[in-house]
């Protein structure tokens, strides 16, 4: 992109027969304003020659150098496409290096999202031999290997037994126990690999199970995930678990075509019984007689 002389000039908001100071506060806001556009790098502003009253300005301007091409290396092509559109980082775009250092930390979350919470980014720039001031920018992914959850804590769950917990999280891998500080600590033991995604699976399937127990209230009320090593997370949940539901009466309202007692059938629960939030729903919401 090549800007003509007045648009230049038109951006240090400084005019032919404007009254100045040299030195001054008006040559020195005309830099700041050059800076803020973020196009260049190098901004001076000088005085050539005072003539009686008049003062022959030079502004001095280099222009950052712009992106011609950017190549992913390292990457999947629906990783590539998803980089793209995160990055921020575009052909045409002037250089700086806030805008590498952005793109290199969305890279990280990016990946980071997806599992690879090691994974690392170098951006590579270079002049571009087919244009003057432009470049070509390299991004190197090293992805490393998926994190991994090695333990995972438990805390809270006073009410509910180990087995009733057991297979909850990631697998149906063995369970093993220990007491930390007074309390009841779960450790499960897992191959599986660590995503956001398998993660909040797994709390919402926790929750679930105290939900089928009859703890409506449960849920977690605290959680945190942090690097043990170079392959493998620990996951800590604070679980409230509430108190246990049971039905005590079951009322019918509006039933005109089939009587009270088919519907209790069809529901399967009776007074006395534990609230099971999940079945009530798959029997009131999912289950279908094919009519």
């Amino acid at each position: 992109v090549v800007y003509e002389d007045f648009v230049l000039i038109n951006l240090s908001q400084l005019h032919v027969g404007q009254k100045i100071e040299v030195p001054g506060s008006e040559i020195t806001e005309a830099v700041k304003r050059y800076w803020k556009h973020g196009l260049f790098s190098d901004v001076a502003i000088s005085a050539d020659s005072i003539i009686d009253s008049k003062v022959y300005l030079t502004i001095h301007l280099t222009l950052r150098p712009r992106i011609t091409s950017i190549t992913y290396h390292g990457v999947k092509k629906s990783e590539r496409e998803d980089l793209e559109n995160k990055l921020g980082m575009a052909k045409g775009m002037s250089i700086t290096k806030n805008l590498i250092d952005r793109a290199k930390l969305l890279a990280t979350r990016y990946f980071d999202d997806k599992g690879y919470k090691n994974a690392e980014i170098e951006i590579r720039q270079s002049d571009d031999v087919t244009g003057k001031n432009q470049v070509v920018l390299d991004v190197y992914i090293d992805k490393k290997a998926k994190m991994r959850v090695k333990k995972i804590i438990l805390d809270g769950n006073d009410k509910l037994a180990d087995s009733d917990l057991k297979g909850r999280f990631f697998t149906k891998s063995a369970l093993k126990t220990l007491h930390e500080s007074g309390k009841l600590a779960n450790l499960f033991k897992t191959k599986k690999k660590f995503t956001p995604e398998r993660y909040a699976d797994a709390k919402r399937n926790l929750v679930e199970r105290y939900n089928e127990l009859g703890f409506r209230d449960a849920m977690v009320i605290e959680d945190s995930v942090w690097t043990v090593d170079d392959k493998h997370v620990n996951v800590y949940l604070k679980i409230e678990e509430g108190e246990k539901y049971y039905l005590r009466n079951i009322s019918w309202v509006g039933n005109t075509v089939v009587n009270t007692d088919y519907l209790n059938a069809v529901l399967g629960m009776k007074t006395g019984d534990v609230y099971n939030q999940k079945l009530m729903n798959k029997r009131l919401l999912e289950d279908d007689d094919d009519d």
